[in-house]
C-alpha cells in the first residue's frame, strides 16, 4: 500500500495514535527519524508528509518492520536498538519517539538524538497514561536542555518539544 493511501486509511481507522496523525504529517519534511515502527501507522503519516513536503524518513525498530513500506524510495528501515543506529543524518528536522515508554530509555533516546533535532514528538504522554515514564523523561530533558514542551491530549497523548 502506498504511503498516502495508508495515511488516509489510518485517518479513518482507530489506532492508538490516530488523533495525532495530521500533526505528524504536517511536520514531516526534511530529515525525519522515527524510533518505533510496529505496524507502521505513524510511519504512514510521516512518509505521506515527506512525499508532500520533501525529505526522507529513517525508521528504527528492534523487530523486522521492513515489509511495512518495503521499497519506498523515501524510506529507510533499520532493524536495531534505538540507541545504536548507523547511517542517520547529523541534522534532523523531526524526531518521533514511540518505543519502550520507560523513563530511562526515553531519556537516553532524547539525550542521544534530541540535540540533532529541530522538533521532537513523542507518543504516549497523557497525564493519566499507563506510560508515565515518557512524560517524566520529557520533563527531565527539558529541564536539562532549556527546551519547552507542550502536550496534545487524546490517542494516549503527543508531547512536542521545541
Amino acid at each position: 500500500m502506498a504511503a498516502a493511501e495508508a495515511y488516509r486509511y489510518w485517518l479513518n481507522t482507530w489506532s492508538d495514535v490516530q488523533t495525532h496523525l495530521p500533526t505528524l504529517y504536517a511536520h514531516a519534511r526534511g530529515n525525519v527519524l522515527e524510533l518505533g515502527v510496529r505496524a507502521g501507522v505513524s510511519t504512514s503519516a510521516l512518509l505521506a508528509g515527506v512525499e508532500a513536503h520533501g525529505g526522507h524518513v529513517w525508521s528504527v525498530d528492534r523487530d523486522d518492520c521492513s515489509p511495512v513500506f518495503a521499497g519506498h524510495p523515501q524510506w529507510t528501515f533499520t532493524q536495531a536498538d534505538s540507541l545504536d543506529v548507523p547511517g542517520i543524518p547529523d541534522a534532523l528536522d523531526l524526531l518521533f519517539i514511540d518505543t519502550e515508554h520507560t523513563e530511562d530509555r526515553t531519556i537516553a533516546e532524547l539525550q542521544l538524538w534530541g540535540s540533532a533535532a529541530k522538533l521532537i514528538m513523542l507518543h504516549d504522554t497523557d497525564d493519566g497514561s499507563t506510560y508515565p515514564g515518557v512524560r517524566n523523561a520529557i520533563a527531565a530533558y527539558c529541564a536539562e536542555t532549556g527546551r519547552r514542551a507542550s502536550f496534545h491530549e487524546g490517542s494516549y497523548g503527543l508531547g512536542i518539544i521545541e
